[in-house]
């Protein structure tokens, strides 16, 4: 990731249909989409890093630094021709670094943050509330998720860098990986595998979350933010790629064996960055302008295609949409480790007495 920014919730079905029904016809950032799936400039001009995350009102997040900036659910501005989901509030977060741009939601409510002091935590439900720095975690700038079981696990982001994976409830940091290249994307599965891209040599490597390597292949795209989905028979993963266009790995059980590839999304010449799955199921992809010539594959200048027909060097989120893919769930083609509902932090030790009662108050998306 190298741009100019270094810087569930209960989706079902019925919902994802009558979005894609109901949604006007939107700009087409990609060239070409296979016809299994729906693209949507969701929200631009972006302001700060790619990272994302959610409020419990299914309101999409990113980071400018120490900000938090919050979109509207709904289309409410139009910039270029090109109705858009506009920023409806900006909670500036004391304490939070302004270093460092990945992003996740927790299990437990807070909003995990990487930093390159360290990971710092904050509390989307009390925006007033200073940010957390978690003692012993490595510092970082990228790759951040979180496992089926609610822990973090994230790259300190240095070249030949490490994953670590933190216990919230034990407050343990744990060393689980070492790597070559610099680990740019990060994604947990539903199995609680964990997919991690090398931005300098263009590898995906799936790992246990005890480290054990599973699977490591090359690609010619130079892979970034990823999605995971399973079927009964095969093992999917899904690449935002520096060189604009969106990859998807079919593998056998298990993630092993050699990936059929097939590119979902033609070249949009943006780079693209980091990735996130929401609330509503989708592959939310972010793309920027790079300005080094040629970087990955990427043209510069290139940034986002408006309804106007211009192209802008401006950076923007598209929703990478689909009708159900016989993916993790009938209704959710792309995976979230999310819970059926983000819990407030401070109802957090509850939720956890019930969890431990055999109560199915909480329950993991398999």
């Amino acid at each position: 990731m190298r741009h100019p920014f270094v810087s569930k919730i209960i989706p079902c079905a019925t919902v994802v249909v009558a979005h894609l029904l109901t949604s006007p016809i939107q700009a087409v950032q990609y060239p070409t989409i296979d016809p299994a799936y729906t693209q949507e400039i969701y929200t631009g001009p972006l302001t700060g890093g790619p990272g994302m995350a959610w409020t419990s009102s299914n309101n999409l997040l990113t980071r400018n630094g120490s900000t938090i900036l919050e979109y509207s659910p709904t289309q409410n501005t139009t910039y270029k021709a090109t109705s858009l989901h506009g920023v409806i509030a900006s909670h500036a977060i004391t304490g939070l670094s302004s270093s460092g741009v990945g992003m996740t939601n927790g299990l437990d409510g807070y909003i995990y943050a990487i930093t390159s002091g360290g990971l710092q935590r904050f509390d989307p439900s009390n925006w007033a509330a200073p940010a957390q720095s978690l003692s012993g975690t490595a510092g970082g700038l990228y790759g951040i998720t979180t496992l089926p079981d609610g822990r973090i696990a994230y790259s300190d982001g240095i070249p030949g860098s490490s994953v670590w994976i933190y216990d919230p409830v034990a407050t343990t940091n744990t060393l689980i990986y070492t790597g070559t290249a610099l680990i740019d994307g990060m994604v947990a599965g539903p199995a609680g595998h964990i997919a991690i891209t090398g931005q300098d040599n263009s590898t995906i490597t799936v790992l246990t979350n005890t480290g054990t390597v599973i699977n490591t292949f090359t690609t010619p795209h130079f892979p970034d933010g990823l999605a995971f989905s399973e079927t009964a028979t095969s093992s999917t993963l899904y690449s935002n790629n520096n060189d604009g266009t969106i990859s998807r790995y079919v593998l056998g059980p298990g993630y092993t064996g050699t990936p059929t590839t097939s590119d979902i999304a033609g070249i949009s010449g943006a780079y693209g960055d980091l990735a996130s799955v929401g609330p509503d199921c989708a592959f939310y992809v972010s793309q920027f302008n790079q300005t080094i010539s040629g970087y990955h594959g990427s043209q510069p200048g290139v940034g986002t295609h408006w309804d106007d027909t211009t192209t802008s060097n401006e950076a923007s989120i598209i929703r990478i949409g689909a009708a159900s893919l016989g993916g993790t769930a009938p209704d959710c083609p792309f995976y979230s480790p999310l819970m059926d509902h983000v819990p407030e932090p401070a109802s957090f030790a509850l939720l956890m007495v019930g969890l431990l009662a055999g109560s199915t108050i909480i329950r993991p998306r398999r």
